[in-house]
Protein backbone atom coordinates (compact mmCIF):
# COMPACT_ATOMS: atom_id res chain seq x y z
CA UNK A 1 0.00 0.00 0.00
CA UNK A 2 1.35 3.71 -1.22
CA UNK A 3 1.31 6.09 1.84
CA UNK A 4 0.13 9.10 0.45
CA UNK A 5 1.82 12.16 1.05
CA UNK A 6 0.76 14.85 3.57
CA UNK A 7 -0.93 18.47 1.91
CA UNK A 8 -0.23 21.37 4.12
CA UNK A 9 -2.36 24.44 3.77
CA UNK A 10 -0.55 26.06 1.96
CA UNK A 11 -1.60 25.92 -1.85
CA UNK A 12 1.03 26.09 -5.11
CA UNK A 13 0.16 28.47 -7.45
CA UNK A 14 0.21 26.49 -10.91
CA UNK A 15 0.27 27.90 -14.53
CA UNK A 16 -2.95 26.89 -16.54
CA UNK A 17 -2.31 27.31 -20.14
CA UNK A 18 -5.92 28.64 -20.41
CA UNK A 19 -6.67 31.25 -22.62
CA UNK A 20 -9.13 33.07 -20.14
CA UNK A 21 -7.37 34.91 -18.00
CA UNK A 22 -7.25 33.66 -14.86
CA UNK A 23 -6.05 34.53 -11.15
CA UNK A 24 -5.08 32.04 -7.90
CA UNK A 25 -6.29 32.33 -5.06
CA UNK A 26 -4.82 34.68 -2.32
CA UNK A 27 -4.34 33.45 0.93
CA UNK A 28 -4.79 36.71 2.52
CA UNK A 29 -8.35 37.04 4.71
CA UNK A 30 -10.02 39.26 2.54
CA UNK A 31 -10.05 36.26 -0.56
CA UNK A 32 -12.73 33.42 -0.35
CA UNK A 33 -12.74 30.21 -1.19
CA UNK A 34 -15.71 30.36 -2.80
CA UNK A 35 -14.16 33.15 -5.35
CA UNK A 36 -13.11 30.33 -7.65
CA UNK A 37 -17.18 29.43 -9.00
CA UNK A 38 -17.22 32.99 -10.14
CA UNK A 39 -17.35 32.86 -14.06
CA UNK A 40 -16.21 36.03 -15.87
CA UNK A 41 -18.81 37.67 -18.34
CA UNK A 42 -16.53 38.87 -20.53
CA UNK A 43 -13.94 36.61 -21.59
CA UNK A 44 -11.20 38.04 -24.01
CA UNK A 45 -10.84 35.71 -26.83
CA UNK A 46 -7.28 35.33 -29.08
CA UNK A 47 -8.64 36.39 -33.10
CA UNK A 48 -6.16 33.54 -34.19
CA UNK A 49 -7.60 31.27 -31.51
CA UNK A 50 -8.60 27.58 -33.45
CA UNK A 51 -10.06 24.72 -31.27
CA UNK A 52 -8.36 21.52 -30.56
CA UNK A 53 -10.25 19.05 -29.14
CA UNK A 54 -7.77 16.62 -27.15
CA UNK A 55 -6.99 19.70 -25.35
CA UNK A 56 -10.56 20.34 -24.10
CA UNK A 57 -9.86 19.19 -20.77
CA UNK A 58 -7.72 22.01 -20.67
CA UNK A 59 -10.58 24.44 -20.51
CA UNK A 60 -12.32 22.83 -18.43
CA UNK A 61 -12.39 24.56 -14.23
CA UNK A 62 -9.75 22.40 -12.36
CA UNK A 63 -9.69 22.39 -8.32
CA UNK A 64 -5.95 22.89 -7.77
CA UNK A 65 -5.43 21.14 -4.45
CA UNK A 66 -7.21 18.53 -5.96
CA UNK A 67 -4.59 18.56 -9.34
CA UNK A 68 -1.80 18.60 -6.71
CA UNK A 69 -2.94 15.71 -5.01
CA UNK A 70 -3.40 13.91 -8.14
CA UNK A 71 -0.06 14.93 -8.31
CA UNK A 72 1.24 13.46 -6.20
CA UNK A 73 -0.63 9.98 -6.33
CA UNK A 74 1.04 9.48 -9.75
CA UNK A 75 4.46 10.22 -8.20
CA UNK A 76 4.16 7.38 -5.55
CA UNK A 77 1.94 5.00 -7.56
CA UNK A 78 3.99 1.96 -9.28
CA UNK A 79 4.95 2.50 -12.42
CA UNK A 80 5.10 -1.40 -13.33
CA UNK A 81 2.40 -3.82 -11.73
CA UNK A 82 3.23 -7.48 -10.90
CA UNK A 83 0.85 -8.38 -14.00
CA UNK A 84 3.76 -6.86 -15.89
CA UNK A 85 6.57 -7.93 -13.76
CA UNK A 86 5.05 -11.83 -13.96
CA UNK A 87 4.67 -11.29 -17.71
CA UNK A 88 8.29 -10.06 -18.86
CA UNK A 89 9.39 -12.91 -16.20
CA UNK A 90 7.48 -15.80 -18.43
CA UNK A 91 9.18 -13.81 -21.33
CA UNK A 92 12.38 -14.25 -20.32
CA UNK A 93 12.08 -18.03 -19.94
CA UNK A 94 10.65 -18.34 -23.32
CA UNK A 95 13.31 -16.72 -24.59
CA UNK A 96 15.69 -18.90 -22.78
CA UNK A 97 14.37 -22.06 -23.45
CA UNK A 98 14.02 -20.87 -27.03
CA UNK A 99 18.29 -20.13 -26.50
CA UNK A 100 18.47 -23.31 -25.46
CA UNK A 101 16.69 -25.06 -27.79
CA UNK A 102 18.81 -23.21 -30.34
CA UNK A 103 22.20 -24.48 -28.98
CA UNK A 104 20.89 -28.01 -28.55
CA UNK A 105 20.19 -27.97 -32.68
CA UNK A 106 23.33 -26.36 -33.11
CA UNK A 107 25.63 -28.76 -31.02
CA UNK A 108 23.95 -31.81 -33.11
CA UNK A 109 24.27 -30.34 -36.44
CA UNK A 110 28.17 -30.00 -35.29
CA UNK A 111 28.39 -33.90 -33.94
CA UNK A 112 26.92 -34.61 -37.07
CA UNK A 113 28.78 -32.65 -39.01
CA UNK A 114 32.42 -33.51 -36.89
CA UNK A 115 31.54 -37.04 -37.80
CA UNK A 116 30.95 -36.45 -41.29
CA UNK A 117 34.48 -35.08 -41.21
CA UNK A 118 36.13 -38.06 -39.06
CA UNK A 119 34.92 -40.42 -41.37
CA UNK A 120 36.16 -38.34 -44.66
CA UNK A 121 39.87 -38.06 -42.87
CA UNK A 122 39.84 -42.03 -42.02
CA UNK A 123 38.92 -42.78 -45.34
CA UNK A 124 42.10 -40.25 -46.64
CA UNK A 125 44.57 -41.84 -43.83
CA UNK A 126 43.67 -45.10 -44.73
CA UNK A 127 44.14 -44.71 -48.03
CA UNK A 128 47.49 -42.75 -47.66
CA UNK A 129 48.40 -45.34 -45.03
CA UNK A 130 48.46 -48.17 -47.61
CA UNK A 131 50.21 -46.02 -50.39
CA UNK A 132 52.77 -45.15 -47.45
CA UNK A 133 53.54 -48.69 -46.73
CA UNK A 134 54.38 -49.08 -50.54
CA UNK A 135 56.46 -46.18 -50.51
CA UNK A 136 58.41 -47.96 -47.77
CA UNK A 137 58.90 -51.08 -49.12
CA UNK A 138 59.67 -49.57 -52.54
CA UNK A 139 62.29 -47.50 -50.39
CA UNK A 140 63.28 -50.29 -48.18
CA UNK A 141 64.30 -51.86 -50.96
CA UNK A 142 66.75 -49.31 -52.51
CA UNK A 143 68.13 -48.24 -49.65
CA UNK A 144 69.51 -52.57 -49.06
CA UNK A 145 70.83 -52.22 -52.75
CA UNK A 146 72.43 -49.30 -51.90
CA UNK A 147 73.69 -50.28 -48.67
CA UNK A 148 75.00 -53.09 -50.51
CA UNK A 149 77.06 -51.08 -52.99
CA UNK A 150 78.75 -48.45 -50.32
CA UNK A 151 79.64 -51.69 -47.99
CA UNK A 152 81.46 -52.92 -51.14
CA UNK A 153 83.11 -49.54 -51.91
CA UNK A 154 83.75 -49.18 -48.30
CA UNK A 155 85.39 -53.29 -48.66
CA UNK A 156 87.21 -52.26 -51.67
CA UNK A 157 88.68 -48.64 -49.86
CA UNK A 158 89.61 -50.90 -46.94
CA UNK A 159 92.09 -52.79 -48.64
CA UNK A 160 93.74 -50.36 -50.54
CA UNK A 161 94.54 -48.27 -47.62
CA UNK A 162 95.78 -51.70 -45.48
CA UNK A 163 97.91 -52.25 -48.13
CA UNK A 164 99.34 -48.69 -48.27
CA UNK A 165 99.13 -48.25 -44.74
CA UNK A 166 101.49 -51.59 -44.70
CA UNK A 167 103.65 -49.93 -47.70
CA UNK A 168 104.14 -46.89 -45.81
CA UNK A 169 104.82 -48.95 -42.53
CA UNK A 170 107.18 -50.47 -44.07
CA UNK A 171 108.84 -47.65 -45.60
CA UNK A 172 108.73 -45.43 -41.99
CA UNK A 173 110.37 -48.50 -40.36
CA UNK A 174 113.05 -48.53 -43.03
CA UNK A 175 113.65 -44.99 -42.69
CA UNK A 176 113.65 -44.77 -38.94
CA UNK A 177 116.67 -47.50 -38.95
CA UNK A 178 118.71 -45.19 -41.63
CA UNK A 179 118.09 -42.27 -39.12
CA UNK A 180 118.76 -43.67 -35.97
CA UNK A 181 121.80 -45.25 -37.58
CA UNK A 182 122.71 -41.74 -38.75
CA UNK A 183 121.65 -40.07 -35.40
CA UNK A 184 123.99 -42.47 -33.33
CA UNK A 185 126.70 -41.97 -35.60
CA UNK A 186 126.05 -37.84 -35.53
CA UNK A 187 125.73 -38.22 -31.92
CA UNK A 188 128.96 -40.12 -31.43
CA UNK A 189 130.87 -37.43 -33.41
CA UNK A 190 128.77 -34.70 -31.41
CA UNK A 191 130.24 -36.68 -28.43
CA UNK A 192 133.81 -37.05 -29.76
CA UNK A 193 133.51 -33.09 -30.44
CA UNK A 194 132.28 -31.94 -27.31
CA UNK A 195 134.10 -34.04 -25.09
CA UNK A 196 137.26 -32.27 -26.91
CA UNK A 197 135.81 -29.02 -26.66
CA UNK A 198 135.74 -30.13 -22.58
CA UNK A 199 138.48 -30.87 -22.54
CA UNK A 200 140.32 -27.26 -24.25
CA UNK A 201 137.61 -25.44 -21.92
CA UNK A 202 139.07 -26.97 -18.97
CA UNK A 203 142.04 -26.44 -20.06
CA UNK A 204 141.61 -23.03 -21.33
CA UNK A 205 140.19 -22.54 -17.35
CA UNK A 206 142.73 -24.74 -15.73
CA UNK A 207 145.06 -21.52 -17.39
CA UNK A 208 142.56 -18.59 -17.06
CA UNK A 209 140.67 -19.50 -13.74
CA UNK A 210 140.99 -21.46 -10.36
CA UNK A 211 138.57 -24.24 -10.19
CA UNK A 212 138.70 -23.88 -6.56
CA UNK A 213 137.76 -20.32 -7.00
CA UNK A 214 134.72 -20.41 -8.89
CA UNK A 215 133.25 -23.47 -6.26
CA UNK A 216 133.49 -20.62 -3.79
CA UNK A 217 132.08 -17.81 -5.60
CA UNK A 218 129.21 -19.66 -6.82
CA UNK A 219 128.40 -20.48 -3.14
CA UNK A 220 128.68 -16.66 -2.52
CA UNK A 221 126.19 -16.09 -5.58
CA UNK A 222 123.85 -18.52 -4.35
CA UNK A 223 123.05 -16.31 -1.26
CA UNK A 224 123.16 -13.75 -3.96
CA UNK A 225 120.23 -15.08 -6.09
CA UNK A 226 118.18 -16.52 -2.64
CA UNK A 227 118.08 -12.74 -2.28
CA UNK A 228 117.07 -11.69 -5.74
CA UNK A 229 114.43 -13.83 -5.19
CA UNK A 230 113.19 -13.60 -1.46
CA UNK A 231 113.90 -10.07 -0.47
CA UNK A 232 114.46 -7.60 -3.63
CA UNK A 233 110.87 -8.22 -4.94
CA UNK A 234 110.11 -6.29 -1.24
CA UNK A 235 111.70 -3.29 -2.52
CA UNK A 236 108.57 -3.20 -5.28
CA UNK A 237 106.25 -2.08 -2.62
CA UNK A 238 106.47 1.84 -1.56
CA UNK A 239 106.11 1.84 1.87
CA UNK A 240 109.38 -1.02 2.27
CA UNK A 241 111.24 0.81 0.00
CA UNK A 242 110.83 4.33 2.70
CA UNK A 243 111.59 2.29 5.44
CA UNK A 244 114.76 0.55 4.32
CA UNK A 245 115.96 3.96 2.31
CA UNK A 246 115.54 5.86 5.64
CA UNK A 247 117.75 2.99 7.51
CA UNK A 248 119.92 2.96 4.75
CA UNK A 249 121.11 6.99 4.73
CA UNK A 250 122.19 6.69 8.49
CA UNK A 251 124.51 3.44 7.81
CA UNK A 252 125.69 4.93 4.59
CA UNK A 253 126.83 7.97 6.57
CA UNK A 254 128.44 5.81 9.64
CA UNK A 255 130.71 4.11 6.61
CA UNK A 256 131.68 6.93 4.48
CA UNK A 257 132.55 9.18 7.82
CA UNK A 258 135.20 6.66 8.82
CA UNK A 259 137.77 7.90 11.09
CA UNK A 260 141.35 6.17 10.40
CA UNK A 261 141.32 5.80 14.59
CA UNK A 262 140.61 2.79 15.70
CA UNK A 263 137.96 4.06 18.24
CA UNK A 264 135.93 5.62 15.97
CA UNK A 265 135.81 2.46 14.17
CA UNK A 266 134.51 1.26 17.52
CA UNK A 267 132.01 3.61 17.78
CA UNK A 268 130.95 3.02 14.06
CA UNK A 269 130.86 -1.22 14.47
CA UNK A 270 128.72 -0.47 17.50
CA UNK A 271 126.58 2.04 15.78
CA UNK A 272 126.03 -0.11 12.81
CA UNK A 273 125.71 -2.86 14.72
CA UNK A 274 123.09 -1.75 17.23
CA UNK A 275 120.69 -0.30 14.52
CA UNK A 276 120.83 -2.89 12.17
CA UNK A 277 119.76 -5.57 14.99
CA UNK A 278 116.94 -3.24 15.88
CA UNK A 279 116.15 -3.27 12.31
CA UNK A 280 116.06 -7.18 12.21
CA UNK A 281 114.33 -7.30 15.44
CA UNK A 282 111.21 -5.99 13.05
CA UNK A 283 111.77 -6.81 9.92
CA UNK A 284 114.43 -9.51 8.27
CA UNK A 285 113.62 -8.78 5.09
CA UNK A 286 114.42 -5.23 5.55
CA UNK A 287 117.54 -6.60 7.38
CA UNK A 288 118.40 -8.36 5.00
CA UNK A 289 117.96 -5.80 2.17
CA UNK A 290 120.02 -3.10 4.10
CA UNK A 291 123.08 -5.59 4.89
CA UNK A 292 123.59 -5.89 0.53
CA UNK A 293 123.03 -2.26 0.46
CA UNK A 294 125.80 -1.94 2.48
CA UNK A 295 128.32 -4.18 1.35
CA UNK A 296 127.67 -2.48 -1.99
CA UNK A 297 128.74 1.27 -0.16
CA UNK A 298 131.14 -0.11 2.14
CA UNK A 299 133.21 -1.63 -1.05
CA UNK A 300 133.09 1.58 -3.12
CA UNK A 301 134.07 3.39 -0.26
CA UNK A 302 137.35 0.96 0.70
CA UNK A 303 138.10 1.28 -3.32
CA UNK A 304 137.90 4.91 -2.97
CA UNK A 305 139.80 5.43 0.32
CA UNK A 306 142.31 3.05 -0.10
CA UNK A 307 142.91 3.91 -3.51
CA UNK A 308 144.23 7.43 -2.46
CA UNK A 309 145.12 6.14 1.09
CA UNK A 310 146.82 2.80 0.81
CA UNK A 311 146.87 2.29 5.04
CA UNK A 312 143.04 3.15 5.04
CA UNK A 313 142.97 -0.63 3.95
CA UNK A 314 143.81 -1.75 7.71
CA UNK A 315 140.73 0.20 9.24
CA UNK A 316 138.28 -0.98 6.61
CA UNK A 317 139.54 -4.54 7.59
CA UNK A 318 138.88 -3.93 10.98
CA UNK A 319 135.41 -2.74 10.38
CA UNK A 320 134.56 -5.43 8.18
CA UNK A 321 135.82 -7.72 10.51
CA UNK A 322 134.08 -6.37 13.50
CA UNK A 323 130.75 -6.11 11.32
CA UNK A 324 130.97 -10.35 10.41
CA UNK A 325 131.27 -11.17 13.62
CA UNK A 326 128.40 -9.39 15.00
CA UNK A 327 126.74 -9.82 11.99
CA UNK A 328 127.20 -13.15 10.39
CA UNK A 329 125.12 -12.31 7.74
CA UNK A 330 127.13 -9.50 6.52
CA UNK A 331 130.30 -11.79 5.34
CA UNK A 332 128.32 -13.71 2.54
CA UNK A 333 126.92 -9.87 1.23
CA UNK A 334 130.63 -8.86 1.46
CA UNK A 335 131.86 -11.30 0.07
CA UNK A 336 130.13 -12.47 -2.82
CA UNK A 337 130.19 -8.16 -3.68
CA UNK A 338 134.04 -8.23 -3.23
CA UNK A 339 133.90 -11.02 -5.85
CA UNK A 340 131.87 -9.46 -8.05
CA UNK A 341 133.98 -6.19 -8.37
CA UNK A 342 137.31 -7.76 -8.15
CA UNK A 343 136.97 -11.01 -10.29
CA UNK A 344 141.00 -11.84 -9.38
CA UNK A 345 139.54 -12.24 -6.04
CA UNK A 346 138.29 -16.00 -7.60
CA UNK A 347 140.88 -15.76 -9.05
CA UNK A 348 139.84 -15.38 -12.88
CA UNK A 349 141.33 -13.33 -15.68
CA UNK A 350 138.25 -13.42 -18.30
CA UNK A 351 140.41 -12.89 -21.42
CA UNK A 352 139.57 -16.08 -23.67
CA UNK A 353 140.23 -15.00 -26.95
CA UNK A 354 136.93 -15.93 -28.91
CA UNK A 355 135.72 -12.84 -26.54
CA UNK A 356 136.02 -9.24 -28.19
CA UNK A 357 137.71 -6.88 -26.13
CA UNK A 358 134.62 -5.08 -24.71
CA UNK A 359 133.29 -8.08 -23.73
CA UNK A 360 136.43 -8.90 -21.67
CA UNK A 361 136.34 -5.48 -20.18
CA UNK A 362 132.79 -6.22 -19.33
CA UNK A 363 133.69 -9.45 -17.51
CA UNK A 364 136.78 -7.73 -16.08
CA UNK A 365 134.78 -5.06 -14.33
CA UNK A 366 135.78 -2.40 -16.30
CA UNK A 367 133.89 0.96 -15.31
CA UNK A 368 132.51 3.43 -17.63
CA UNK A 369 133.73 7.04 -17.24
CA UNK A 370 130.47 8.56 -19.26
CA UNK A 371 126.84 8.54 -19.54
CA UNK A 372 126.25 7.24 -22.22
CA UNK A 373 128.13 3.88 -21.26
CA UNK A 374 130.59 3.71 -24.27
CA UNK A 375 133.70 4.50 -23.20
CA UNK A 376 135.60 2.22 -20.34
CA UNK A 377 137.99 3.82 -17.51
CA UNK A 378 141.83 3.82 -18.62
CA UNK A 379 144.21 0.55 -17.70
CA UNK A 380 145.88 2.22 -15.11
CA UNK A 381 142.89 3.86 -13.12
CA UNK A 382 141.07 0.12 -13.51
CA UNK A 383 144.35 -1.64 -11.83
CA UNK A 384 144.50 1.17 -9.01
CA UNK A 385 140.88 0.11 -8.11
CA UNK A 386 141.54 -3.90 -8.35
CA UNK A 387 145.27 -3.28 -6.27
CA UNK A 388 142.68 -1.22 -3.52
CA UNK A 389 140.07 -4.49 -3.50
CA UNK A 390 143.67 -6.63 -2.61
CA UNK A 391 144.72 -4.70 -0.52
CA UNK A 392 141.34 -4.43 1.73
CA UNK A 393 141.29 -8.38 1.08
CA UNK A 394 144.93 -9.28 2.75
CA UNK A 395 144.24 -6.60 5.50
CA UNK A 396 140.98 -8.41 6.68
CA UNK A 397 142.45 -11.82 6.23
CA UNK A 398 145.67 -11.05 8.20
CA UNK A 399 143.22 -9.14 11.04
CA UNK A 400 144.10 -10.23 14.74
CA UNK A 401 141.53 -9.09 17.37
CA UNK A 402 142.54 -6.37 19.28
CA UNK A 403 141.63 -6.58 23.38
CA UNK A 404 138.21 -8.23 23.60
CA UNK A 405 137.51 -8.69 19.94
CA UNK A 406 136.26 -11.71 18.79
CA UNK A 407 138.17 -14.24 16.37
CA UNK A 408 138.46 -13.47 13.02
CA UNK A 409 135.64 -14.95 10.80
CA UNK A 410 137.78 -14.88 7.59
CA UNK A 411 141.16 -15.27 8.84
CA UNK A 412 145.03 -15.80 7.07
CA UNK A 413 143.72 -19.20 5.68
CA UNK A 414 141.66 -17.89 3.12
CA UNK A 415 144.51 -15.62 2.33
CA UNK A 416 147.06 -18.61 1.99
CA UNK A 417 144.44 -20.25 -0.67
CA UNK A 418 144.27 -17.52 -2.80
CA UNK A 419 147.80 -17.29 -2.87
CA UNK A 420 148.24 -20.84 -4.06
CA UNK A 421 145.04 -20.36 -6.68
CA UNK A 422 146.40 -17.08 -8.09
CA UNK A 423 150.24 -19.18 -8.65
CA UNK A 424 148.80 -21.87 -10.52
CA UNK A 425 147.23 -20.06 -13.07
CA UNK A 426 150.24 -18.65 -15.59
CA UNK A 427 150.30 -14.73 -15.15
CA UNK A 428 149.37 -11.74 -17.01
CA UNK A 429 149.68 -8.07 -17.34
CA UNK A 430 147.84 -7.61 -13.60
CA UNK A 431 149.33 -10.40 -11.84
CA UNK A 432 152.58 -9.21 -10.50
CA UNK A 433 150.61 -5.91 -9.01
CA UNK A 434 147.91 -8.04 -7.29
CA UNK A 435 150.79 -10.16 -5.95
CA UNK A 436 152.59 -6.93 -4.70
CA UNK A 437 150.02 -5.20 -3.07
CA UNK A 438 148.93 -8.95 -1.34
CA UNK A 439 152.04 -9.64 0.41
CA UNK A 440 153.22 -5.70 1.11
CA UNK A 441 149.99 -6.29 3.38
CA UNK A 442 149.85 -10.14 4.61
CA UNK A 443 152.98 -11.60 3.37
CA UNK A 444 154.33 -11.01 7.49
CA UNK A 445 151.58 -12.91 8.67
CA UNK A 446 151.58 -16.00 6.24
CA UNK A 447 155.47 -16.12 7.43
CA UNK A 448 153.88 -16.17 11.00
CA UNK A 449 150.89 -19.21 10.30
CA UNK A 450 152.87 -20.98 7.69
CA UNK A 451 156.56 -20.46 7.31
CA UNK A 452 158.16 -23.21 5.54
CA UNK A 453 155.08 -23.09 2.60
CA UNK A 454 155.26 -19.39 2.24
CA UNK A 455 159.35 -19.38 1.68
CA UNK A 456 158.48 -21.88 -1.23
CA UNK A 457 155.47 -19.78 -2.62
CA UNK A 458 157.77 -16.67 -2.69
CA UNK A 459 160.72 -18.68 -4.16
CA UNK A 460 158.19 -19.67 -6.83
CA UNK A 461 157.15 -16.04 -7.66
CA UNK A 462 160.81 -14.68 -7.74
CA UNK A 463 161.94 -17.60 -10.14
CA UNK A 464 159.10 -18.53 -12.23
CA UNK A 465 156.35 -16.70 -11.64
CA UNK A 466 157.91 -13.09 -12.40
CA UNK A 467 159.68 -13.87 -15.58
CA UNK A 468 156.61 -14.69 -17.26
CA UNK A 469 154.79 -11.79 -16.58
CA UNK A 470 154.74 -9.72 -19.80
CA UNK A 471 155.54 -6.14 -19.47
CA UNK A 472 153.83 -3.30 -20.03
CA UNK A 473 153.69 0.90 -19.05
CA UNK A 474 150.76 -0.04 -16.79
CA UNK A 475 152.52 -2.68 -14.51
CA UNK A 476 156.25 -2.15 -14.92
CA UNK A 477 156.43 -0.52 -11.74
CA UNK A 478 154.57 -3.56 -9.99
CA UNK A 479 157.11 -5.66 -11.41
CA UNK A 480 160.43 -3.91 -10.23
CA UNK A 481 158.69 -3.08 -6.93
CA UNK A 482 158.16 -7.35 -6.55
CA UNK A 483 161.64 -8.18 -7.70
CA UNK A 484 163.06 -6.19 -5.51
CA UNK A 485 160.75 -6.76 -2.07
CA UNK A 486 161.38 -10.53 -2.86
CA UNK A 487 165.13 -10.24 -3.75
CA UNK A 488 165.43 -8.27 -0.10
CA UNK A 489 164.00 -10.67 1.56
CA UNK A 490 166.01 -13.91 0.68
CA UNK A 491 168.77 -11.87 1.35
CA UNK A 492 167.69 -9.99 4.54
CA UNK A 493 164.83 -12.60 5.74
CA UNK A 494 162.50 -9.47 6.11
CA UNK A 495 159.60 -9.27 4.36
CA UNK A 496 158.12 -5.76 4.94
CA UNK A 497 154.60 -4.85 5.52
CA UNK A 498 152.57 -1.53 4.75
CA UNK A 499 152.31 0.86 8.35
CA UNK A 500 148.84 1.14 9.37
CA UNK A 501 149.87 4.79 10.11
CA UNK A 502 151.95 7.43 8.23
CA UNK A 503 155.09 8.12 9.39
CA UNK A 504 155.51 10.99 11.32
CA UNK A 505 157.77 14.22 9.63
CA UNK A 506 160.21 15.60 11.96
Amino acid sequence: MVQQPVVTSSRVPVRITNPVVYSAPSDSEESDIDDNDIAFSNPQRNPHYQRVPELDFLAQPMDILYAYQESLRQKTKPRVSQDDIAGRQQHLDNLKAMKQLTMEESKRQYREQSRKYQQEVASIKSAADLDENELDKEFESLLKERRARIESAIKLDKDKLQKEAARKEAERKAKEEKDKREQEAKKKAEDEAKAKEEAAKRAAASTSCSTGGLEDYKKYTAVLDYYKQHYRPRLEDKTFRSTVFKEKMPLKRFIKQLQFKPEVVEQRHVAIRDRLLAVKQQSTDAYHCLLNQMAKDFLLQVRTEVSSISWGAYFYARLAMLLMSSLPEFKDYLMVRLFKRCPYMIPQYHDDPALSVTEMQKLQRYEYVNEEKTEFQPTDMYYLYQYSYIMFYAALVQMTPQRSDPPNPYGIEHGWIWLARICNIPPRDITAGLLYHFLHVAGQRLLQEYPRQTMKVLRLILDDILPLIPRSRENASPVNELQRVLQDFFQTGVLPKMKEVLDKKV
